[in-house]
């Protein structure tokens, strides 16, 4: 029997497997050995069945079948668990993840046992998906294969659905771009193979393959992904976006927790998982981009949403998660089941502390909601102290709106982004869970009458408008729209601001003069209110930033071309840093409870320990060393990164482009 794989992930398993072999691949063509798995029964500790796929393991008896059988037995010890904690001098500065090249790199017989072993096609070498705008070695230019990648590059969609491709090239090192020929196409950041992992068997076997080949390793879900966690060179990949399993649990049980909950695949988007409550009666917590991976890094990076004001942050609300950690063990984590790597798990980082295969998330009744689109500017007849003083009473109605649990999305464009050099203020929505309109009305009436007062006329792109439930609700708003990815112009930051920000008068001033004076130097901004706070009472690693937070603001660096030159991308490093999160970091620093959000942040921010994951690191950290000792799981900017380095060179921001090292 053959593991089971989902048709999308075959079409692309067998459109990539006949490129290779035009192209001459290295994988060869051995005798038929046999996919190691069994299959075990269904019952979990999660308080839910098991998938199929992930019914599908790899376990000691399939290991020592592995040993005895002729053509395994000589490679049957790279499949290994891992049940040794390692001593700490196995860790000596300098030692670096075994690279193409080395000495002791698998070779290609190794790779052909391994693929056979996972099921023959889904151990995919890698093709950049810009590939065909080249000459390469993997074949030649093709016009029309390129001019469709390139129409599609800023769609999230084309990413998703490719086994390395990742949203934000720039952390992969730019490299094999469409539409810039003074680039070459490599590798580079790129992974060297790829695991189509659709069942747990193949999630175990990268991973042991990795681990007792000294191999990096990184894993793949959407690519959605502003860090680079999702890509590494020399590295194999785990790609988990071919699992888009749901299923409805009516009446769950869980610890603590009786009621309606999902179980949710590791693939699953955020917009899947939306559309299955919505089918299903209930509303689920998840974030504003359509393409985000659920099961991945957002929940993991503890996943602020448009309904936290009513119920927190979406890590409060993961019951069980089903993972397989870096021993190559599949297990579930929960609050009595592995309860250090449950309380980690939820919020602490993602590809981190293990692969997740499936979660439990709790879901919630029905949510009606109330939306409004709205804007004003600057104009001969509105001047900028009347810009200013309309901006500083919504900040002054931060504290109500977010008591009223509202959330809010809105731009501030300074005048070198606007058509008539005016400032503008966009709203994009205002979004009022549980309000009616005449609710919303009372709620923002202090807002619209002070733009009355101050003569600002105010565009409303978006009538007022009241939905039964929150999934057209969100689709109007966010889930309908294209954000665009694949740029490698402007690298992101961002900044949480605590609730005492806009307490204390004092602060608020402080508060309103950085933000003037951001957008007064060139830059805009893109912000929300809202405060998760701890509304479900649980104990997990999300920030500490998160539990005290009203508002949260997203910077971007200028940006910088195509062709940048190494000197241009240090230019928009070091003025992201210093010049536009520096004097947002001075206001709020973590010890009065400032942060980051660690998914959509600064790679190269310094302190990202304690602005990323705030006052529990750690703790994070001591978990993390004690479920990962030989540090397998790595990623700029997660717990214990900082014991690693990758060796790219000059580049101008970290890059994934070079040798991971042990510093």
């Amino acid at each position: 029997m053959t593991p089971a794989i989902p048709t999308r992930g075959i079409v692309l398993t067998l459109f990539v497997w006949c490129a290779l072999t035009a192209a001459k691949s290295h994988i060869s063509e051995p005798p038929y050995i046999e996919p190691a798995f069994t299959t075990v029964p269904r019952t979990s500790p999660a308080g839910a069945p098991l998938f199929e796929t992930e019914t599908i393991q790899l376990t000691d008896s399939v290991l020592r079948k592995l040993k005895t059988t002729p053509s395994t037995a000589k490679y049957a010890q790279q499949f290994i668990f891992d049940n040794d904690k390692p001593p700490n001098s196995t860790r000596r500065k300098g030692f670096c993840k075994t690279y193409p090249g080395d000495h002791d790199w698998p070779s290609n017989p190794t790779w052909d046992v391994f693929d056979n072993l996972l099921g023959r096609g889904a151990l995919i070498p890698t093709v950049p998906i810009a590939a065909p705008c080249y000459d390469s070695k993997w074949g030649p230019k093709n016009e029309v294969k390129c001019g469709d990648v390139t129409a599609r590059f800023n769609t999230p969609y084309l990413h998703e659905g490719d086994p390395t491709s990742i949203m934000f090239p720039i952390y992969q090192g730019r490299t094999c771009m469409p539409g810039n020929p003074t680039v070459d196409c490599t590798l580079g950041g790129f992974p060297q193979f790829v695991v189509n992992a659709t069942t747990v068997a193949q999630v175990q076997l990268a991973l042991n393959f990795a681990r007792n080949n000294n191999l990096r390793l990184v894993v793949k879900n959407t690519g959605h992904d502003y860090l680079g966690k999702s890509t590494g060179a020399g590295a194999l990949s785990i790609w988990t976006n071919n699992n888009k399993q749901i299923e409805f649990l009516l009446n769950y049980q869980g610890d603590g927790y009786a009621g309606p909950a999902m179980k949710v695949g590791a693939g699953v988007t955020v917009r899947e998982v939306y559309a299955a409550a919505e089918k299903n009666g209930v509303s689920a917590l998840g974030g504003i981009s359509p393409s985000v991976g659920f099961s991945g890094g957002y929940f993991a990076g503890g996943g602020h949403t448009p309904l936290s004001g009513l119920y927190g942050m979406a890590a409060d609300h993961i019951m069980a998660i089903n993972l397989v950690t870096a021993s190559g063990h599949f297990m579930t984590a929960s609050a009595r089941s592995n309860p250090d790597l449950y309380w980690a798990l939820r919020g602490g980082g993602g590809g981190t502390y293990g692969v997740v295969t499936s979660v439990v998330v709790r879901v919630h009744p029905k949510v009606p909601v109330t939306v409004a689109k709205f804007s004003f500017e600057t104009s001969q007849n509105v001047s900028d102290e009347a810009f200013w003083l309309a901006v500083r009473k919504y900040y002054e109605l931060h504290i109500p709106f977010t008591n009223a649990g509202t959330y809010s999305f809105y731009f501030i464009f300074n005048r070198k982004e606007t058509t008539n050099g005016e400032l503008r203020f966009q709203m994009q929505p205002f979004f009022a869970p549980n309000h009616t309109i005449e609710s919303y009305n009372a709620l923002t009436k202090p807002l619209f009458d002070t733009l009355k007062s101050l003569s600002i006329p105010v565009t409303f792109t978006k009538n007022v408008t009241y939905y039964g439930s929150y999934y057209p609700a969100y689709m109007d708003s966010w889930g309908n729209n294209m954000f665009p990815v694949g740029t490698v112009k402007t690298m992101a930051g961002n900044r949480i601001l605590p609730r005492g920000h806009f307490q204390d008068a004092a602060k608020l001033n402080a508060t309103l003069e950085v933000l003037k004076q951001h957008v007064d130097n060139g830059f805009h901004l893109g912000g929300y209110h809202q405060a998760p706070r701890n509304r479900a009472n649980v104990d997990n690693a999300v920030s500490t930033a998160w539990r005290e937070a009203v508002s949260f603001l997203i910077f971007g660096s200028r940006p910088v071309p195509d062709n940048g030159t190494v000197a241009d991308m240090q230019t928009a490093t070091d003025e992201l840093i210093d010049e536009i999160l520096k004097p947002w970091k001075d206001l709020a620093p973590p010890s009065q409870y400032g942060g980051s959000y660690l998914n959509e942040a600064a790679v190269m921010e310094p302190g990202w320990q304690h602005s990323f994951y705030g006052l529990k690191y750690e703790k994070m950290l001591e978990i993390k060393q004690r479920w990962d000792p030989r540090g397998l799981f790595y990623g700029p900017t997660a717990v214990g990164s900082e014991e690693w380095e990758v060796r790219d060179g000059d580049r101008g921001v970290q890059t994934q482009d070079g040798r991971l090292c042990h510093v």
